[in-house]
This record gives structure tokens, C-alpha cells and sequence, in this order.
């Protein structure tokens, strides 16, 4: 087996076990039920929360951190994180330890952009596109796997809420394991571009050279942050990566709050103690199987997204604040199944979208420091957004729905104007030159790829 295929055969096993977690569509009927006994409100306004903050103090500096340890080290702490947290929610109880849980929970969630980044250290820029679609496919694997043995092992009772947080301890142990058996990197995009090569001598190494080292230890720093600024500057001046950047940031905050929230809403409109059978297994399991399919199908639909890019971002918000607000008024758990569905395979046809276009006009090796930085906007957003309605209001499960219907509400008019103003502009320039707007993209270079065949000809 050649050394690409191997390296990436690990990582996917990594991903499939880390992501194979069956307590977690039932999480907030274990913590509410014996043995820890917690309020609904408990969890929604005291537990839950933390994790956005966690997930956002943590980020930045993550982000950093993965590329100057070099990618391994980060995925073992992710795997350390998961088993931390899986081990308090089996054997403590209480708020502050279920909140000390969500702490945990977010370092795991915070350092995931190593496993991502990872495999493109350790392979030829040739087989990216092969391994990013196996990467992400054991991720998307894993959690269709683990909600579907969720809903069947609950339904027939082999198993109560409780007994599931041990199977999903076992899988996040054995994926730790694996992450150390993962191949060391040996450089990464800013802080190993080179190596920093310091000839060893003697036990008595004279002041001067002690010096040197301390100077060339300072230009290395010193040219990693110009390499992060350059890239970071060069992104966010540009305005068609600013546009798709923009929506991916608001869109996602939106996303994490429906995903950490979704189960109090749920409870709110069907309660256990009222209802036979709960079907967040299956949910869960059907969203994860319409979304990858949604997103697969979107890298054989090849409109030309500088055209219809804006609109298509104003309608889909559209569709998203109607979803979420029929969710929040509804007395009918089908509606709300539903409607998540179609809500979480709407945002990664729109996220599959934002991410080829925002790498498209990127510089060669700074995705991760964008993706990076959209997420931490977004975290930043959902922070705010969480203080807001969550802690200061303490707004009720159903009303957050209605409130995060007219979150996307103004994302949608945001963008029906630009698309509008587009257009306009368009309209502008004359039928003649209209008809010369394609529909659909064309085959040739992105202007990515023009910029690196210009900066290898200089």
C-alpha cells in the first residue's frame, strides 16, 4: 500500500471512531432522566451554553498551536478531549460538572480543524481531492452510524440513555488510540515551512552563537506571522471571498445554535415522559444521509456562482428562516424533525458551495488560516447571540426558534439586496454584454490557479 493511501487509511479510521458517539442525539433526555436528574432549563440556559464559549476562547489560539506542534500532537489532545468528556458525563453529576463537561467537550470540538488539515502535510497536492472526499466521508460515516445504532438500540430497549455514553466512551478511547498511532509530520504551512537548522557543538558553546541562535529563532517567528498576515490580507481584500466568507460566518453561527439547541426544542414540543418512542436517532441519521448527498450533488451542479451566487445565498436564508420558524411554532415533533432535516441539508448545499468558491481565490496553503477565521466569527456571533437570548433573556426553547427564523430573515434581505444591486449593475452594461454571461462555469483556470501560474513564472 503506497504511504498516501496508509497515512490516510489512519486518519479515516480516526475520524470514523471519534465521530461514532450514539449517546448524542438523546444527550438531553440522559442529563434531564435518573441518574443526573438535571431541569430542562438547567440545560438549556447553564449547560449548553458553555460550549460556545469554550469552543471560542479556545479557537485562535488552536489554530496557531496546530500548525507549530505540526497537526498530531492537536488530534491527540481532540481524541484526550473526547474521552475527558464522555468519562464526567458517566461518573459525575451535577451543573458545574456537566457544565465543566461542555468545557471539555469544546477543546475537543475546537482542535477538529487539525484532523482536517492533517492529511494535506502529509501528501502530494495531487491526491487532495481523493483524500479530503475520504476524510470527510468517515466523518459523515461515523455520526450516520452512530445516530442509526442510537435510535435501534434504544427503540428495542437493549439499551437505556445511560449504557449508550459507554459505548460512545469505548469508540472515542479506541479513536485516541488511534491518533497516536498516526505518522509524525514533518512541516506545515507557516512555522515549518523551513526548518530551523542550528549545528550543534560543544558543551562550551560560546556566547555569541547562543546569540545567533536567539536571532535566527526571531526571524523564524518573525517571517511564520508575516506569512500568516500576508495570507490573511491578501483573503479578506478580496471582495468576492469577503461576499461567500460573510455568509459562511452568519450561516454557521446559525447552524451550531439550531445543533446545540435543537434537543431542548424537541423535549419542549414532544416531552419523554409523554411520548412512547423518541426518534432523534433517525433524525439525526437521515439529516447526516441527506446532507452528504446534498453536498455530493453539489460538486456535479456547476453554475456560475459569481452570477447566481448572491441570490442563491438570499434564498436559501429564506428557506432556513421559514424552516426554523415553523419549528418554533409547532405543537407537531414531525414538523420539527422535518424541518431540521431539510434545515441541515440546506446549509451544507450552501457550505459546500461557500467553501470551493472561497478556495478558488485563495493563495495556495492558507484554507485552513480562512477557514479559521470564518469559524471564528461565527463563534464570535453565536457567542453574542447566546448571551443574549440564552442567558440574559432566558428566552423559552420555542421562541429562540421564531427568533433564530428571523436571524436568517435578515441574512436572506442582506443578500436579496446585494443580489438586487448586482443586477442592477448588470443591467446596466447593456443587453449585448448580458449575453455574454455564462450560466454556467467554464472549464478553464480559477483565478487562484492564474495567480500561482503568475507567481511561478516570476
Amino acid at each position: 500500500m503506497e504511504t498516501w493511501m496508509k497515512s490516510c487509511l489512519v486518519l479515516c479510521m480516526y475520524g470514523f471512531f471519534k465521530e461514532f458517539r450514539p449517546s448524542e442525539p438523546f444527550l438531553t433526555e440522559y442529563l434531564i432522566g435518573p441518574p443526573m436528574n438535571l431541569t430542562l432549563d438547567e440545560v438549556n440556559y447553564d449547560v449548553y451554553p458553555v460550549w460556545t464559549y469554550a469552543y471560542l476562547s479556545q479557537l485562535i489560539v488552536v489554530l496557531l498551536l496546530t500548525d507549530f506542534l505540526r497537526y498530531k500532537p492537536m488530534i491527540i489532545i481532540e481524541g484526550a478531549g473526547y474521552v475527558a468528556t464522555w468519562c464526567i458525563l458517566l461518573w459525575t453529576r451535577g451543573v458545574h460538572w456537566m457544565q465543566f463537561m461542555e468545557f471539555c467537550y469544546g477543546i475537543a470540538t475546537s482542535t477538529e480543524v487539525a484532523y482536517y488539515t492533517y492529511i494535506y502535510a502529509r501528501v502530494s497536492s495531487e491526491y487532495y481531492q481523493r483524500v479530503t472526499s475520504f476524510t470527510r466521508s468517515a466523518i459523515l460515516f461515523g455520526k450516520f452510524t452512530a445516530a442509526v445504532a442510537a435510535q435501534v438500540l434504544t427503540s428495542t430497549e437493549l439499551v437505556n440513555y445511560h449504557d449508550l455514553n459507554y459505548i460512545s466512551l469505548a469508540s472515542v478511547s479506541i479513536a485516541l488510540i488511534i491518533a497516536c498511532t498516526l505518522p509524525p509530520v514533518q512541516t506545515s504551512i507557516y512555522f515549518h515551512r523551513s526548518q530551523l537548522k542550528v549545528q550543534a557543538t560543544s558543551e562550551s558553546t560560546t556566547q555569541l552563537n547562543a546569540s545567533d541562535v536567539k536571532e535566527n529563532e526571531r526571524k523564524w517567528l518573525s517571517n511564520a506571522m508575516k506569512l500568516i498576515w500576508s495570507d490573511f490580507k491578501s483573503a479578506y481584500t478580496n471582495k468576492y471571498l469577503l461576499k461567500w466568507s460573510v455568509w459562511w460566518a452568519f450561516a454557521t453561527c446559525g447552524n451550531f445554535q439550531v445543533g446545540n439547541f435543537i434537543q431542548p426544542l424537541w423535549e419542549t414540543i414532544a416531552p419523554m415522559d409523554d411520548t412512547e418512542v423518541l426518534y432523534n436517532g433517525i433524525v439525526e441519521a437521515a439529516s447526516t444521509l441527506l446532507s452528504a448527498l446534498s453536498a455530493f450533488a453539489v460538486g456535479y451542479f456547476h453554475l456560475n456562482w459569481s452570477l447566481f451566487g448572491e441570490s442563491t445565498m438570499a434564498i436559501i436564508s429564506l428557506l432556513d428562516a421559514l424552516l426554523l420558524f415553523f419549528m418554533g411554532v409547532t405543537q407537531n415533533i414531525w414538523v420539527g424533525y422535518v424541518n431540521y432535516i431539510l434545515f441541515r441539508a440546506s446549509y451544507q448545499v450552501m457550505i459546500t458551495i461557500a467553501s470551493y468558491q472561497v478556495a478558488k481565490e485563495l493563495r495556495a496553503d492558507s484554507y485552513g488560516l480562512v477557514f479559521g477565521m470564518n469559524m471564528f466569527v461565527a463563534l464570535f456571533l453565536q457567542t453574542i447571540l447566546t448571551a443574549i437570548v440564552i442567558e440574559a433573556l432566558q428566552i423559552g426553547s420555542k421562541l429562540q426558534f421564531v427568533l433564530y427564523g428571523g436571524y436568517f430573515g435578515v441574512l436572506a434581505f442582506v443578500f436579496f439586496v446585494l443580489s438586487s444591486y448586482s443586477c442592477g449593475r448588470m443591467g446596466g452594461i447593456g443587453c449585448a454584454r448580458l449575453k455574454e454571461v455564462e450560466i454556467w462555469e467554464t472549464s478553464g483556470p480559477s483565478q487562484n490557479e492564474l495567480r500561482r501560474n503568475s507567481d511561478q513564472e516570476t
